[in-house]
């Protein structure tokens, strides 16, 4: 059986200030930003094609199969922009193109290719803690991929709050707060077997409980997750976009005690370094050269 209740839609804002945004919903509830980075150039210019002519020999790594199973592939840039089209095509054309090509997901490419950052200026950097608003591109993490895209229910493996950038395509997000973390049967730390949009209640009968929410992302839409929301996240079509995991000093705390839930160990230190720099108030440049593989590992 596979019926749930009605999923419930995010609160959708036009105008959202840091100031409100702290107040009303950081740490609380998701909530997306409508157009808020419509004004960044990279919305209405960028696309894999056009990253692959900025950077045509930046070699990456991509997913392969499915996003949990972790099988990653290195590629040049502008031959994954080229496949990427090709099959995108094939799509339209209403072909059988077969299975899509890998997913471009959580790479650091405003640290592989600094000419891109000047295409999301001005940068609304006073949304988060001053630990990460100077060198905001450092903590950038990126997603590009073909329509069909789909990344099973999750949760951010660190227990960062979530900003989330859509620059080309849209995003659809099918989510469960942390809070009932204990209904979608998790695993391997922070994967969910259940599928919140067709879900098995036999096999997954506390799901039937679950309030499930839902949001679509689009081009120049700014989204945000509190701490441990589990998400599946599915790209209609072509897609790109980008987040900042970040933590504040409550956060960091728990994701500090969080080892006593199961947490990995290589997650702690994440954790202990992001704390002494957001709670304990260590210089930046101290902490981030233990930060990097964070921020250039595909997860």
């Amino acid at each position: 059986m596979t019926t749930t209740a009605q999923p419930v839609p995010v609160d959708v804002r036009t105008e959202l200030s840091p100031e409100e945004f702290r107040a009303e919903y950081m740490g609380r509830r998701p909530v997306v930003m409508r157009g808020a980075a419509a004004h960044m150039p990279a919305v209405s210019t960028w696309s894999a094609a056009h990253l692959g002519a900025v950077a045509p020999d930046q070699h990456v790594r991509v997913k392969v199969g499915t996003v949990s199973a972790g099988r990653t592939a290195v590629v040049r840039l502008a031959d994954y922009a080229r496949e990427l089209a090709e099959w995108e095509a094939e799509v339209a054309r209403g072909d059988d193109p077969g299975d899509p090509p890998g997913y471009l997901h959580d790479v650091p490419l405003l640290s592989m290719i600094p000419a891109l950052r000047r295409d999301l200026e001005p940068f609304p950097a006073d949304y988060f803690p001053p630990f990460f608003r100077d060198q905001w591109w450092k903590f950038t993490q990126f997603f590009v991929g073909p329509a069909r895209a789909v990344t099973p229910l999750h949760f951010d493996t660190l227990l960062t709050h979530n900003l989330f950038f859509q620059i080309q395509g849209s995003k659809r997000f099918v989510m469960v707060a942390d809070a009932e973390r204990d209904k979608c049967y998790t695993y391997n730390w922070r994967w969910a077997a259940v599928d919140p949009e067709a879900p098995d209640l036999d096999r997954y009968p506390l799901f039937r409980h679950a309030t499930v929410l839902t949001c679509d992302v689009e081009a120049g839409d700014v989204f945000y997750m509190p701490p441990g929301t589990l998400h599946k996240v599915t790209s209609p079509g072509a897609s790109i976009s980008f987040n900042i995991d970040w933590h504040d000093r409550a956060s960091a705390l728990r994701g500090v005690s969080a080892v006593r839930e199961g947490m990995p160990l290589k997650n702690l230190r994440y954790n202990l370094l992001f704390a002494l720099g957001v709670v304990a108030g260590l210089p930046r440049g101290l902490l981030l050269p233990g930060l990097r593989s964070y921020y250039s590992y595909i997860s």
